[in-house]
């Protein structure tokens, strides 16, 4: 019994640093005229959110998982409409399927960021420039810990594919802005019009190193 609440315990940490969010399946088109619509499915592990449930621990369970929520934190932010949505359960996890329509790239970071993600958006004239943090920048290396959350996350990806309007400019860099040929971990797809980044959960979010991604149009 007090192997059990240790290994819960452990767990139930993990999910406190990562917001319970395990996997995270995002594709981004953007028009001509900055309008565009975003595709997001994500998975919450049922056990990450029946502890998040629990009296004193709904701090932990901070992304929407309903409707009502996406309503909510959609309403905040000007440009933004819900198109659709869906919620399904499956043995492992609860997965959530959400459409919106942003009228604008503000509105759209807007959105990534109420989702967690750090992002900035610059405009100079025409020119879009789009700065994604994708995760990483663990300081903690604690080997145990890193074991416990590669194990918790095993199965789960991020992927994150954009669409643009136009011939896309890619470049990432490192915490000092300086130049890097790939990413830590994770890899790029595509080139053009159409960008795509895909990395194991666990390796993401244990990476020393955090994925700094530049994009222009």
């Amino acid at each position: 019994m007090r192997l059990k609440k240790g290994i819960l315990g452990a767990v139930s940490l993990v999910m406190v640093f990562f917001s319970s969010c395990i996997g995270i399946n995002t594709n981004i088109t953007i028009r001509q005229n900055g309008a565009g619509t975003l595709d997001l499915e994500y998975r919450i592990s049922r056990i990450a959110e029946s502890l998040g449930k629990l009296d004193g621990n709904e701090r932990w369970l901070t992304l929407p998982v309903g409707r009502a929520d996406f309503e909510r934190t959609i309403s905040r932010i000007d440009g933004l409409k819900l198109t659709a949505f869906s919620a399904r359960e499956d043995e492992k996890d609860r997965v959530v399927t959400v459409k919106v329509d942003f009228s604008n790239p503000d509105a759209l970071t807007g959105f990534l960021d109420a989702l967690g993600q750090r992002t900035r958006l610059t405009r100079e004239e025409d020119k879009y420039r789009l700065s994604l943090t994708l995760g990483g920048g663990v300081q903690s290396q604690d080997p145990e810990l890193l074991e416990l959350t590669q194990a918790v996350f095993l199965g789960y990806t991020l992927e994150f594919g954009i669409a643009l309007p136009r011939d896309t400019v890619l470049t990432l860099v490192d915490e000092e802005g300086g130049k890097l040929d790939t990413p830590p971990v994770g890899n790029i797809y595509g080139s053009g019009r159409n960008i795509r980044f895909s990395a194991p959960m666990g390796a993401l979010l244990t990476s020393k190193e955090p994925v700094r991604m530049e994009i222009r149009w």
